[in-house]
């Protein structure tokens, strides 16, 4: 005779009902869930199974328990004898697993007799640890993707997934055309198309991609707004060449280099309520901030929204730049004060940033080191 408690997964770590079994069916079948959400719940379970029936030979009661299919108990299928049919046997097995965030875990317990008829079948669980999950983020520079073989990575849309500890990830970078794949940063190095990420904490992870020529940040200027706009795509600048920015765009012939390992984030207001300009950082805490405060602000107010990574570069040390890389300065129109839409201007030259100081603008220093 045969009489089974099926359990599907349960219950949170340190919660009052660790799992939730109602009671036996007549067909003495239980169903339970055990779950564990934003990290992986140890749980021990224990079974507990009786018998009593004749003394015939080869009577007795075995236990089977197992976890997604595997034996979990150990003494798994172990008969106890039943030598007097007055009284009853009981048998007991213990099994310790882990549940995950990402998925259930399905236990089985069945208690199997011979010569004698199983009158009860219990279980407990207690959860005894619990080790939070641990974020992966991925970034990129350039234009390109990257995705994770377990499809739960598709950078750009979702680039911030958790992960079990100590679980890995391979991601694999996947550029646009008219653009390579240059290398990892961050939690992944080397430059092969796929990387393996152990997550034994929270990692993040840069792919950086380079344009077949290795294009310059190009700038321009808007005689009617007198705003200036950087891009490092040529097919961005080659539209505002043509006229999909509006009228007034010009370019004022200054470039720069870029390259690093740092993501510069590129921000935009918007047309209505402002500021119908872009903002450029390559500080990650600057970034940070930015992304929180637009979360926070209403719609119908002027905040920065993120666009995403415009390219990369080197992050400045202490106010300037390693030898041999070229400082990117960083000017304000002081919009706030003014009355006026904000807007930043972005350039190697000196003379360009001291141009717009002398008309009112505030230098704001080294934000970048580009390449020579």
């Amino acid at each position: 005779m045969i009489f089974a408690v099926l359990l599907f997964a349960g219950a949170g770590f340190a919660s009052a009902a660790p799992y939730h079994c109602p009671p036996p069916s007549s067909a003495a079948t239980v169903a339970c869930t055990f779950a564990s959400i934003g990290g992986t719940t140890t749980y021990v379970v224990s079974v507990s199974a009786s018998a009593s029936g004749s003394a015939q030979a080869g009577a007795g009661i075995a236990l089977f328990v197992t976890v997604d299919g595997q034996q979990c108990n150990n003494d798994y299928g172990v008969k106890v004898p039943i030598v007097d049919p007055n009284t009853s046997v009981t048998v007991e097995g213990g099994c310790t697993f882990d549940v995950p965030s990402t998925r259930v875990v399905n236990l089985i317990a069945t208690a199997q007799s011979q010569n004698a008829s199983p009158i009860s079948i219990s279980l407990t669980a207690t959860s005894i640890a619990f080790v939070p999950d641990v974020i992966l983020t991925v970034f990129t520079t350039g234009y390109g993707s990257v995705t994770s073989s377990d499809a739960r990575i598709d950078c750009g849309f979702d680039c911030y997934e958790s992960y079990s500890p100590n679980s890995t990830v391979r991601l694999f970078a996947n550029p646009i055309q008219g653009w390579l794949f240059s290398h990892w940063s961050g939690g992944c190095s080397g430059t092969s198309i796929s990387c393996l990420v152990t997550m034994d904490k929270a990692k993040s992870v840069t792919a950086n991609f380079s344009f077949a020529s290795t294009p310059p940040v190009v700038e321009f200027h808007n005689s009617i707004l007198d705003h200036y706009f950087i891009t490092a795509d040529p097919l961005e600048a080659t539209a505002v060449d043509n006229g999909s920015a509006g009228p007034g765009w010009s370019r004022t012939g200054l470039t720069f280099n870029p390259g690093g390992d740092v993501p510069v984030c590129r921000f935009y207001g918007s047309i209505a309520p402002g500021p119908n300009s872009h903002f450029y950082t390559a500080f990650p805490a600057e970034c940070y901030t930015l992304q929180q405060l637009a979360i926070q602000t209403p719609a119908s107010q002027p905040k920065w929204n993120f666009e995403g990574i415009a390219f990369g570069t080197t992050e400045p040390l202490n106010g300037g730049c390693a030898p041999g890389l070229v400082p990117v300065y960083r000017a304000y129109n002081d919009g706030a004060a003014r009355g006026t839409e904000s807007n930043h201007r972005f350039s190697t030259s000196l003379s360009a940033i001291n141009e717009v100081v002398a008309r009112g603008w505030k230098s704001e220093g080294v934000v970048m080191c580009a390449l020579p």
